[in-house]
C-alpha cells in the first residue's frame, strides 16, 4: 500500500504542530524583559560612543550571540527532521500491517 496524500498531509501537519509546540515551550522559557526595538536603539547609542577597536570587540561579541541563535534554529530543524523520519517510518509500518 502506498502512502496516500492524506497520510502525507497528516504527517506534515503533525510535524508542524510538534515544531510549533516545541518552539512555543522554548520561547516561554526565555525571559524577554525589554522590547527588541529598545535594545537595538540602546545598542546603537552605545556603539556610537565607542572608539573603533572597542566597537569592533562589541560587534564581534554580538555576532557570537547571533551565531548561537543560528545553532538554536539548527537544533529545531534537526529535531523536526528526526521526528518526521520516525513518524514516517511508523506510518509505513502501520500501513504495511493493515495491508496484510
Amino acid at each position: 500500500m502506498k502512502m496516500t496524500k492524506e497520510i502525507e498531509e497528516f504527517i506534515n501537519l503533525t510535524i508542524t504542530e510538534h515544531m510549533g509546540k516545541s518552539y512555543t515551550d522554548w520561547k516561554l522559557k526565555q525571559q524577554t524583559e525589554v522590547a527588541p526595538d529598545e535594545v537595538e536603539e540602546a545598542y546603537k547609542k552605545v556603539i556610537e560612543t565607542l572608539p573603533p577597536e572597542q566597537e569592533e570587540a562589541v560587534t564581534k561579541y554580538c555576532d557570537q550571540i547571533f551565531n548561537s541563535g543560528a545553532e538554536t534554529e539548527e537544533f529545531f530543524y534537526r529535531l523536526g527532521l528526526r521526528d518526521g523520519m520516525r513518524l514516517k517510518k511508523l506510518a509505513k509500518e502501520i500501513l504495511r500491517q493493515l495491508s496484510e
